[in-house]
């Protein structure tokens, strides 16, 4: 039996999550947290197989989640479950340890496919995503711009390229706005930009920021993509 635990801050769609999840085949699930400051105990407490979660959470993102389970040398293994298509946020996401990366607008059957896939020991990729991964070309200098930024200027980056202000994005990441401020001015130093306007063109030349899910529907996904982890 699967041990899952669902990180999700909408408390409607957590309890659709948890009703679905609850009733599916080989699958417990141990707790349902409303964010990281939740998540972090239950953990420990419930050592979940499974940790299914949002990746923008309204304390900060999910990156912090994967973060404690590797300094813990905890069991988990962590799939993100977010509706943002940007391949820079996917491979955010999946650089920083996610084994599972799952879009919003997939059935049910390609999320538990995702999750039989990861407790299985392999990684799940929306067909999507990674369709875009296979096919991504990055113009001359784009690539070394993206890589000269730090986790969390990069992070700061994605919140700032969906309309996030700098008060909202320091709410989010449990910072003051004085050091959102900072990671702004250092981005625009690293990737030679002059304001927010360049910040923002440079995020969309770089797929980040799309738009919402009902302005721009994308094709079906129709099969999945794994690849076997060592």
């Amino acid at each position: 039996m699967r041990r899952l635990l669902i990180v999700e801050d909408h408390e409607i769609v957590r309890d659709a999550l948890t009703g679905m999840l609850r009733n599916a085949h080989n699958l417990q699930v141990v707790g349902a947290a409303s964010g990281i400051r939740d998540c972090l105990p239950m953990l420990r407490e419930l050592a979940p197989d499974i940790v299914l979660t949002d990746l923008m959470l309204d304390d900060g993102s999910a990156t912090e989640i994967i973060k404690r389970i590797r300094r813990d040398r905890l069991r988990a293994r962590v799939i993100v479950l977010t509706g943002l298509r940007d391949l820079f946020t996917a491979n955010e996401a999946l650089a920083a340890g996610a084994m599972g990366y799952v879009l919003k607008a997939q059935p049910t059957s390609e999320l538990l496919l995702a999750i039989e896939t990861v407790a299985n020991g392999r990684r799940y990729i929306s067909p999507r995503i990674a369709a875009q991964l296979g096919t991504a070309t990055a113009a001359p200098g784009t690539t070394r711009g993206l890589e000269c930024l730090t986790q969390r200027e990069a992070e700061v980056l994605r919140m700032i390229a969906h309309g996030y202000s700098n008060r909202e994005v320091a709410s989010r990441l449990n910072v003051s706005t004085k050091t959102i401020e900072t990671h702004r001015s250092n981005m625009n130093r690293k990737l030679s930009l002059r304001n927010t306007v360049d910040l923002v063109r440079f995020a969309a030349a770089h797929g980040i920021g799309t738009a919402p899910l009902g302005m721009a529907p994308p094709p079906p996904d129709t099969t999945p993509s794994s690849e076997t982890m060592p």
